[in-house]
């Protein structure tokens, strides 16, 4: 009776098994430990543009771009260390970025190597679109005609200047950056100080700032408060200049 119930619950492992390697959206391949592909499921297969009778026997190395594929071959039946990102290579010719994570397991009575490869396209495409983004938003902030910068609220230190900043103040970047107070460019106390630490706040205000070569600026500025790396932040910009004076 117990040898029926042990055949019975590896047969619902089994099926189990069978059930997630057929229906993962991930691309899972079972290769042995000289890279050759023993199974794989439906995902993998479209993946590389290939149908399991095509994908079944290949070897890791014609399924990575050629420049890849000396790589491959030295690490063929070495286990990942966690995840790491790859390319892939559909038959059509497309380079496809992946993740891939694998385990030991045996497979058909030998010692096989269990691959789990994400496409990552999607993620690389939104990556490159935030990395564009930041880069025009930066490129705006940096080169923008308008003095601006950025300070944390509770710290009041500097955390960006732009160049027009810069250029005013006569402070260079890294000497803005290491003042211990955004105080030290008013010659009268300030009073947004005490902007309320929540988002979207603006205050605009007349304000008294000296430049490093003591000249005294009298400006209008906007501050606006925001939420940076998990603190409260206020980005500030000088919005006309109205008189300096010795």
């Amino acid at each position: 009776m117990k040898a029926t119930t042990t055949t019975y619950e590896l047969q619902e492992r089994e099926h189990l098994f069978r059930m997630v390697f057929e229906h993962s959206a991930d691309a899972i391949f079972i290769e042995d430990l000289e890279g050759n592909v023993l199974d794989a499921n439906p995902a993998a297969c479209r993946l590389h543009r290939l149908t399991h009778e095509q994908l079944v026997g290949k070897n890791v190395s014609e399924l990575v771009p050629a420049e890849l594929r000396d790589s491959v071959v030295r690490h063929i039946g070495k286990l990942v260390d966690g995840e790491v990102e790859g390319v892939s290579l559909a038959s059509d010719g497309r380079k496809i970025p992946v993740s891939i994570r694998s385990s030991a397991i045996e497979f058909m009575g030998q010692k096989a190597v269990l691959l789990n490869v994400r496409d990552i396209s999607e993620r690389r495409r939104s990556e490159d679109a935030l990395r564009d983004s930041e880069e025009r938003y930066r490129l705006l902030f940096d080169c923008n005609p308008q003095p601006m910068w950025v300070h944390d609220l509770e710290s009041r230190r500097f955390i960006a200047v732009n160049d027009a900043a810069v250029r005013l103040y006569k402070y260079s970047s890294d000497e803005f950056l290491s003042l211990d107070s955004t105080d030290r460019l008013w010659d009268q106390p300030d009073p947004a100080a005490e902007l309320p630490r929540l988002k979207n706040i603006v205050n605009v205000a007349l304000a008294r700032h000296r430049r490093k070569d003591g000249t005294i600026l009298n400006v209008e500025l906007t501050q606006h408060t925001m939420k940076l790396d998990g603190r409260f932040a206020a980005f500030v910009m000088i919005s006309k200049v109205i008189s300096s004076s010795r």
